[in-house]
């Protein structure tokens, strides 16, 4: 599809400030201002639905990996997109949140992707987009991280806990009432330097 093709209104103008759960697998941000360009510019890769919070989109595409890989070709032909693009986050599970149980929350997400941690550096990193003095993020790391080295003692793994360039980040991305929880790879980060933990 030319990238120069006009987005349908309905791309344009639907904005979906509370979408449901498993609704979307990627976060993509924008920077201040370029919200319209970037979406009108991955509109063939991917439907970009605004969420409520400036610059912050989200979108499902059938494979992550293949979307990457297109973002990344289209930033090697269109490099103003760089001017354009912030960031994009894989997220494999999506869930409502519940703020009086966002920890419990956390745990049983966590623990369903533990295995993935396995034999690698890791840390975690929380976004909040709202439920501000509700949800603290960085208590919600910690506890978040103790438990999933808890977790990885338990099968008998030696956990190894790194801020600085781990092998892998639990990226958790809390959009209103949605959140979703990705595992981002040294090696995605690499990659693709736009998948990038703020």
């Amino acid at each position: 599809m030319a990238t120069s093709e006009p987005m349908p209104a309905d791309a344009r103008d639907a904005a979906v400030p509370g979408s449901a759960v498993g609704d979307w697998n990627v976060v993509v941000t924008s920077r201040q201002r370029q919200g319209r360009r970037l979406r009108r510019a991955l509109y063939p890769l991917v439907h970009l639905r605004p969420c409520g919070f400036r610059n912050v989109f989200v979108g499902r595409v059938p494979s992550v990996d293949d979307f990457l890989a297109a973002v990344a070709e289209r930033l090697a032909h269109r490099p103003e997109l760089e001017h354009w693009l912030g960031k994009v986050l894989p997220i494999e599970r999506t869930f409502a949140v519940d703020p009086a149980r966002f920890d419990e929350q956390l745990r049983a997400q966590g623990e369903a992707l533990v295995d993935q941690l396995v034999g690698r550096s890791f840390h975690v990193r929380v976004e909040r987009r709202g439920h501000k003095g509700v949800i603290n993020t960085h208590a919600c790391e910690q506890a978040l991280g103790e438990f999933l080295y808890a977790a990885l003692e338990a099968r008998g793994a030696h956990p190894a806990v790194a801020f600085r360039d781990p092998e892998v980040v639990l990226a958790v991305e809390v959009i209103g009432d949605i959140a979703g929880i990705g595992v981002v790879t040294r090696e995605l980060r690499e990659r693709f330097p736009f998948v990038k933990i703020d």
